[in-house]
């Protein structure tokens, strides 16, 4: 088994804009799923505003995605965002054999807009969440580049990602020698607008466990602080029915 990919594995970070804590998000790998006959690692993330940002624009962040076991490709993501006023919830499953994408995306307005889209994929595809746990399950060195194929929305774009230096990262969970980790998107939109840079601490160790995000937005930086973590034992027989995984009906 991948020691980046561990069932069980839960990942606390604090969300900060310069001092102030914003609030908090998860990582973690709750489970593993069945999808379509296949084993699929079950990746959650989830961010929470808090504090006096929870008072102006509350955000309630939940994106799922789940990473084939035996080849890093995507076999279904999910999202449901409330930031604000804006809401929307979107599935998207992703057939691998025959390369093709089905897209469901619901917008929480007055109208609770339904739109439904289908299109093309080259093979074993990644979502944005899956990429960054296939990005731990790389043989990181210094000076060594990947492009990886990110599908998101209705498009596959190449995401890459430079392995920049060592450095020492203190956070609240501890010390850590960790490699710096620049991932540079070749079309704006994704993970951060055109022009901007996103860095991802992952230890130099087996785990390549991501312990500080940062990011340049319009006000400043915005970062994310590894506070704890927690690897839980897996649940005996994790298999689950193929139905018990939630489709966009279910909302």
């Amino acid at each position: 088994a991948d020691p980046a990919l561990r069932e069980g594995e839960d990942l606390v970070f604090a969300i900060r804009w310069g001092v102030v804590t914003g609030g908090y998000a998860t990582l973690t790998i709750p489970s593993v799923d069945l999808i379509g006959g296949q084993r699929a690692y079950h990746l959650l993330s989830e961010a929470k505003s808090t504090g006096v940002v929870e008072t102006f624009y509350k955000v309630r962040d939940r994106n799922e995605a789940w990473l084939d076991t035996s080849f890093p490709r995507s076999l279904r993501y999910s999202k449901k965002i409330l930031e604000g006023k804006y809401s929307v919830d979107e599935v998207v499953d992703l057939d691998q054999t025959a390369r093709t994408f089905h897209r469901t995306e619901i917008r929480h307005d007055k109208n609770d807009a339904r739109e439904e889209k289908q299109g093309t994929i080259p093979s074993n595809v990644l979502d944005i969440l899956s990429s960054l746990y296939y990005v731990r399950s790389l043989p990181l060195e210094v000076g060594k580049s990947f492009t990886i194929d990110v599908h998101s929305g209705e498009k596959t774009w190449p995401l890459v990602v430079n392995v920049k230096k060592l450095e020492k990262v203190k956070v609240k969970a501890g010390k850590f020698l960790c490699y710096r980790v620049e991932p540079l998107l070749r079309e704006p939109g994704i993970f951060i607008s055109k022009g901007k840079k996103l860095e991802v601490w992952l230890t130099a160790d087996e785990r390549h466990m991501p312990v500080l995000m940062r990011s340049e937005i319009f006000i400043g930086h915005v970062s994310a602080e590894l506070v704890k973590q927690t690897l839980h034992p897996p649940k005996d027989a994790p298999v689950l029915a193929a139905h018990s995984v939630p489709l966009l009906s279910d909302f």
